[in-house]
């Protein structure tokens, strides 16, 4: 059915609002971007970049881009808690750190490996929730 194979902007705004009010960042903004990533939360401006990609989703898109903005909160919440400048230095420091070893500076990220983590813990809950909303 063409209706619901995609989610409106509403329903999506609305999703992304929920998660950054109930993980404590809902001062965070949010804001389309072209770029080759899914979504990136740049800490020095306190600002979530979801790609373009992402301007219309498909209902079969959904787990895809909740763990995505899942994951983004996460690095959203480690600033917040460490002060977004702490967290940029200990992120680069990870970074360095892992490259130094010969390892992924991205992949064996500590902070990134918990935040994919933290995302693939948590969409299912909220996919669950949106659906009997009927978001999407």
């Amino acid at each position: 059915m063409l209706i619901k194979e995609f989610i409106s902007e509403t329903n999506k705004n609305q999703m992304i609002a929920t998660l950054l009010k109930h993980y404590g960042v809902g001062r965070v903004k949010v804001k389309l971007k072209s770029m080759k990533d899914h979504a990136h939360y740049d800490v020095d401006s306190g600002v979530l970049e979801l790609s373009t990609r992402y301007k219309t989703i498909k209902t079969r898109q959904i787990k895809e881009f909740l763990i995505t903005i899942i994951h983004e909160i996460n690095h959203a919440m480690d600033a917040k808690k460490y002060g977004w400048r702490k967290f940029k230095e200990m992120y680069e420091w990870e970074m360095n750190l892992q490259v130094q070893q010969g390892k992924d500076e991205y992949d064996d990220n500590k902070y990134e490996i918990k935040a994919e983590e933290f995302g693939q813990r948590g969409w299912k809950r909220w996919y669950n929730k949106f659906k009997k909303e009927g978001l999407f």
